[in-house]
């Protein structure tokens, strides 16, 4: 989108503000004039009073609608005539709790390719498209609680605002969606002050203003339903988006908000959107091919004669046998001399080659450019290459449209090449010439990669096809059959724990302290309870986790904090809260207080050195995940994410960009990087401040489980992901950290009945690195770092816990089941069934 870049405006805590600077006023007004403070004291509270009742109208509204239109006032300098001009139009319904249909597209069409969206969000499911991505309608999950984050349902359509803020975009809909006191719609300008009313299509309005870094922006407030008529937008440095080269003395842009209405009655059939003939439901929106190359290339070029500054003639025919780069420029354009220090190092590279050319064509009208201000022209602006001049305007012939444009000649005189525009790649550039100078066809090349990204985006589509239903699908059952031991691992039974000491096993967590005995092993109890053992299974301790309602079973989580001191957390999917203990089993935290849809997972981590854990939290239902530090307080949220499925801490080599020199390598700061699944089926990747990197799209595969290696293996996959071929079909995919895709194993046909980690890196008997997967129907599987299977233990029960650790004896297996608590030893060789003491 061609919006500028608005700064927000605040509306709750307003009257903060206002006493903020009112005591600012009293200590250091630098106006002597006791009217004058009087005055600015008054402006405020009446804009503050004026704002509260506009947040308030729209906080009680049950349903609203309203059309609305962005406009672009400007006048060209020295016309001094005001032209109004409709950039965006959008129209939006609103009905509580999460009933939303938002169309935004282009008022002017044909200007380029179509840009906006149309959104249409129930109950239970949100469809939406966008312009851009013809034939396609991303369905999902609607969010249980619809915010500014997390009603625009694809990060594609997000990124038609360039991380813009919602509420500069959409104002109203900010305001609807607020509900608590505490938050601030629009945080970032001072306080508003009150500046007059005035008119607008009929409707008294009051006007009040506020200013930021960008300048000021002013609101027009219907004066008696407080409804917002219209918002003047601060440009700031954005006014050089909208006007580049300077032109226009005045220049501004507002929103019209036409027929805004709260509480009408609203047809359910507007929240609903249908697929029309030709369009596909899918599970994640897929980015078009790219357009088609020109129709003009590879064909021959139009005859042309141009004339060199000595007279001579140039013309298709006199330059066959060459390659030829022929730059059309004009002496008034900004963009060809912006370029051409970068042609001339194309130039100076290639200019000894005698099987290629590169001319300037100067566009100007020799009357009005003579020869010699045309050579003084390029030379000032860094160019030293030949000048051709255009006396006939046979530049018409060849379609030169604007200045600048390049095209590109093969030694038959066909059109290689075709830019328009500032070029500012002069490598890319140079190895374009080269590639043709060698003999290259790349109008037939980039004609048949065009067709094959075409058949590749058809057959992207349909594999993102959904189901047409996302809210129901049928569970297949596993089938659990009876326990077989591994055929190529010795696993030997040594011990289950008593019944009496944990009732309900769950997931493990096993703590190998360097100043420990032995290893402890840790064990959810029901999700009331964790449970400490010994190496021989016997119990050591019991630590309640209090307060907890949950009573299904839970995860744990541990690191250690800057002075060495063992963090543990425990939490489990579809849990209120996390619980934090410190190494005294002191329950020091219990996150967060506010209710929410579910937790779907927690890391606790420093992802930056010398800095202090993080819990990083996962829900469900539209909350997105949260950075939250020891103290219980929030550092940043990020609500993208309808269901958050599980996060996981990538290694520090997968979260720094690899630097060639040494000593930058040293200075690096090694931080690591937060990665996550969720229901589009993608891993999202946050930086340490919650700040969203670029995804990593696994092949066309729905990603919703992953483990990553903690280091490289060869030239092994570094990343194990389940992905979702149906419901209850399920494959073990073995990805590169950019998403290749290098082998995947099927698993046995079933849905997950309990919660269990899915996929764990580990190291079996003998050193060897593997994947360590707990699949549907109880059976525990070994691959190797090729994706091949090395042995498989069928448990005949559905999995609650999973864990191996490595002693220097033997390698360690703890599985649960909801009914038993095992440990088994492994070793290489045949399995032998043995009876534990």
């Amino acid at each position: 989108m061609d919006a500028p870049g608005f700064s927000p405006l605040p509306l709750r805590g307003f009257l903060l503000l206002l006493a903020l600077a009112a005591t600012l006023t009293a200590g250091c007004n630098s106006s002597s004039d006791p009217a004058v403070s009087e005055e600015s004291a008054a402006a405020e509270a009446r804009g503050a009073e004026i704002a509260e009742k506009m947040l308030a109208a729209y906080q009680k509204a049950s349903s609203y609608t309203d059309h609305a239109t962005y406009v672009q006032s400007y006048a060209y300098r020295g016309e001094g005539v005001e032209r109004e001009l409709p950039f965006f139009e959008m129209s939006l319904a609103f009905r509580r709790p999460n009933f939303v249909r938002l169309r935004f597209n282009e008022a002017i069409p044909g200007e380029g390719p179509a840009r906006g969206f149309d959104i249409a969000s129930s109950r239970s499911v949100t469809r939406a498209s966008a312009a851009e991505l013809p034939r396609q309608i991303l369905e999902t999950k609607t969010p249980t609680k619809l915010s500014t984050e997390n009603f625009l349902p694809d990060p594609m359509i997000r990124e038609i605002f360039n991380n813009r803020s919602i509420s500069d975009v959409f104002p109203q809909l900010a305001m609807l969606l607020n509900v608590d006191d505490e938050a601030l719609v629009f945080p970032n300008d001072e306080a508003p002050r009150y500046l007059d009313d005035k008119p607008l299509e009929g409707n008294n309005c009051h006007r009040i203003v506020s200013t930021s870094a960008n300048g000021k922006r002013i609101f027009w407030i219907d004066a008696k339903t407080y409804a917002l008529r219209r918002m003047e937008l601060p440009l700031g440095d954005a006014r050089r988006d909208f006007d580049p080269d300077d032109r226009y003395s005045n220049l501004s842009v507002w929103i019209d908000f036409k027929d805004p209405t709260f509480d009408p009655d609203i047809d359910r059939s507007t929240f609903l959107k249908e697929p029309a003939e030709g369009e596909f439901l899918v599970k994640r929106l897929i980015p078009s091919p790219p357009q088609a190359p020109p129709e003009r290339l590879g064909e021959d070029l139009a005859e042309f004669s141009f004339e060199t500054l000595d007279g001579e003639k140039v013309s298709r025919d006199s330059l066959k046998g060459k390659t030829v780069l022929l730059d059309f420029w004009q002496a008034d354009c900004a963009p060809c001399k912006a370029h051409t220090p970068e042609l001339e190092k194309v130039y100076q590279q290639l200019k000894d080659n005698d099987k290629f050319a590169f001319y300037a064509v100067s566009m100007d009208a020799p009357e009005r450019v003579t020869n010699d201000t045309a050579e003084r022209t390029l030379k000032n602006w860094g160019g030293s290459m030949p000048i051709l001049r255009d006396p006939e305007v046979t530049s018409e012939a060849l379609q030169v449209a604007g200045t600048p444009t390049l095209m590109l000649l093969d030694g038959t005189g066909k059109l290689q090449y075709f830019h328009i525009g500032q070029h500012r790649d002069p490598q890319q550039l140079a190895n374009v010439i080269s590639k043709v100078v060698d003999g290259a066809d790349l109008a037939a090349e980039a004609r048949d990669e065009h067709q094959q990204l075409t058949a590749k985006y058809e057959a992207d589509i349909r594999a993102a096809a959904a189901s047409g239903d996302v809210i129901s699908v049928e569970v297949a059952r596993p089938e659990f059959g009876k326990q077989e031991l591994p055929q190529q691992l010795n696993a030997t039974e040594l011990w289950k724990a008593a019944a009496t000491d944990v009732a309900k096993p769950g997931n493990f967590l096993i703590l190998n302290d360097n100043n420990a005995a032995a290893p402890r092993i840790l064990a959810v109890d029901g999700g009331q309870a964790i449970v400490e053992l010994d190496p021989a299974g016997k119990l050591v301790a019991r630590h309640d986790i209090a307060g907890n309602e949950a009573t299904g079973n839970g995860f744990l989580r541990t690191t250690v904090d800057q002075a060495g001191n063992r963090l543990i957390a425990a939490s489990g999917v579809g849990w209120q809260k996390l619980y934090l203990f410190d190494k005294e089993w002191k329950q020091t935290l219990a996150f967060p207080n506010d209710k929410n849809p579910g937790i779907a997972d927690v890391q606790l981590a420093a992802l930056t050195p010398d800095a202090e854990p993080t819990l990083y939290v996962g829900y469900r239902g539209g909350v997105g995940v949260q950075g939250v530090g020891l103290d219980g307080k929030r550092k940043w949220a990020i609500r993208s994410f309808n269901e958050v499925v599980q996060l996981a801490v990538a290694p520090v080599d997968l979260s720094n960009p690899p630097v060639i020199e040494e000593e930058e390598q040293d200075a690096a700061p090694q931080t690591r990087n937060l990665w996550g699944t969720s229901d589009r089926g993608l891993v999202f990747v946050l930086g340490p401040d919650g700040k969203p990197l670029p995804e990593i799209v696994v092949g066309l595969r729905e990603i919703m489980h992953l483990a990553i290696s903690p280091q490289a293996e060869g030239d092994a996959a570094r990343c194990c992901g389940l992905s979702v071929e149906a419901p209850g079909v399920y494959n073990v995919v073995g990805f590169d950290p950019d998403g290749e895709v290098r082998w995947q194993y099927k698993l046995p046909i079933g849905e997950y009945t309990h919660q269990v980690e899915r996929i764990q890196s580990v190291t079996l008997p003998g050193n060897r690195p593997a994947w360590m997967v707990a699949a549907p129907d109880g059976t525990i599987v070994w691959l190797d770092p090729q994706g091949q299977l090395i042995d498989q233990f069928r448990h005949a029960q559905p999995l609650t816990g999973l864990s191996l650790t490595n002693t220097p004896e033997a390698a360690i297996l703890l599985v649960s089941t909801p009914e038993s608590l095992k440990a088994w030893k492994l070793g290489e060789g045949a399995a032998k069934a043995e009876t534990p003491k």
